[in-house]
């Protein structure tokens, strides 16, 4: 808690303190620190902010700009120097700037070379500033970010509207983006309030009973969009999605239930999501719920261990995740088989129907592509299957071979090597 002065007097008067003379001077500043301080206020009173006489040329590029991070067209990263530069838009305590002229050079900043500058500074509350750059970057780093050029090259794509489909492929749902017609004001008024779900139905059926049933709010709804998803564990990437989501969950009691599938997220940055689940790129990403905008993730830079590519065209490929024990066990040769369970979230992905006789078969990959998570940074391999045994009930062995290509951290490289000297599985 911050006092003025009289107060502080009252304080050191209270005999409880009892200081004498001496102790009293610990609260005195010397001269050299009140010339400091004097210094440190004249700085801040070079850029000290403001009224900016021609701000009308730019609060419509601060409305672009908000504009565009929410439909996804711009995206947040984290500090960098190399992107600090002229024309670009920042957001620091939650203030967007804009980066209006830079005059910057290299200066000898004790025993390093660095760059430094003034350069003006325009913010959305029609302020302007002739501020360092290294105060700029200091400010960002604190407590903002970078916005990214516009991407215009980034358009949603639907999952299979543009690919080619062949008969192998399986459709396993849709996945669908729903608006509430509800006239409930705690519902109504909010703003981007959005349900996203899935279903093994066509969409249009699924919702026929909406204004009866508490996940869609008890109130018929607004189909907007559906995306039909092949060859994808579609309650899987539902489940991604939501978490993805999980910070912008709206929760409200309706029918004696809060259903967990709504979210105050813009529509833009939904879609965009949803193509970035489709081509993978998602993992580049987090979202950001206060400013309502993607923001890039900073992926640091591991070492690896890895072969070169493996050409397996025309060989079918079943792709699988796995803990990082079992992972680590495999690569070492202390596992030789790995198992999954048939359900009917992953009946479409281990089976397969012969179309001449329309009876399921258990399917038989030559490769299983196996990976520790969704991260970038995962450890992943390419192992070959040997043999694939089904037994009853509902479960399906794949016996392995060879590792014919892998791309893991050093450090899994380094625990794998421990392993094998050892001759045992570590826990």
């Amino acid at each position: 808690m911050m006092t003025n002065d009289i107060d502080l007097d009252k304080i050191l008067d209270d005999p409880i303190f009892d200081l004498n003379s001496t102790e009293k001077e610990l609260f005195n500043l010397s001269e050299p620190i009140k010339k400091g301080r004097m210094k440190k206020q004249k700085a801040d009173e070079i850029a000290r902010r403001k009224p900016c006489d021609n701000f009308s040329d730019y609060a419509g590029l601060f409305v672009r700009v908000h504009q565009e991070l929410k439909e996804g067209r711009r995206s947040l990263i984290r500090f960098k120097e190399d992107n600090l530069k002229e024309k670009v838009f920042f957001i620091a305590d939650g203030i967007m700037g804009f980066v209006d002229q830079l005059d910057i050079d290299n200066r000898q900043i004790k025993d390093r070379v660095r760059k430094d500058g003034r350069s003006r500074v325009i913010y959305e509350d029609g302020t302007e500033s002739n501020i360092l750059f290294r105060t700029i970057g200091k400010n960002i780093t604190k407590n903002g970010y970078i916005v990214t050029e516009v991407n215009d090259g980034n358009e949603l794509a639907a999952f299979t509207s543009q690919q080619a489909l062949s008969e192998d492929d399986q459709a396993q749902g849709w996945i669908y983006i729903l608006r509430s017609k509800s006239e409930d004001e705690r519902i109504s008024s909010v703003e981007n309030l959005y349900k996203i779900g899935f279903s093994t139905t066509p969409v249009e059926q699924r919702v026929k009973n909406a204004k009866n049933e508490s996940t869609y709010l008890m109130a018929d709804v607004e189909i907007i969009s559906t995306y039909q998803v092949y060859n994808i564990n579609v309650q899987k990437l539902e489940y991604l999605i939501h978490k993805f989501f999980a910070a912008a969950r709206f929760h409200v009691k309706v029918g004696g239930a809060v259903p967990e599938e709504w979210f105050v997220v813009p529509l833009p940055i939904i879609r965009q999501a949803i193509a970035k689940f489709a081509d993978g790129s998602i993992v580049d990403y987090k979202y950001n719920v206060e400013l309502q905008a993607l923001e890039k993730i900073e992926v640091i830079q591991q070492d690896r261990v890895k072969t070169g590519k493996a050409n397996v065209d025309g060989f079918d490929v079943l792709s699988m995740s796995l803990m990082q024990d079992a992972f680590d066990d495999i690569m070492a040769g202390f596992q030789t088989v790995e198992s999954r369970e048939i359900r009917n979230t992953t009946l479409g992905k281990l089976t397969r129907i012969d179309k001449a006789t329309g009876k399921r078969y258990v399917r038989q990959p030559h490769f299983l592509r196996l990976y520790t998570s969704y991260d970038r940074s995962h450890d992943a391999m390419l192992v070959k299957v040997t043999r694939t045994e089904f037994r009853e009930p509902n479960e399906v062995f794949y016996h392995l071979g060879d590792i014919i290509e892998y791309d893991i951290k050093k450090t899994t490289a380094d625990r794998i090597e421990r392993l094998k000297e050892e001759g045992t599985v570590e826990y």
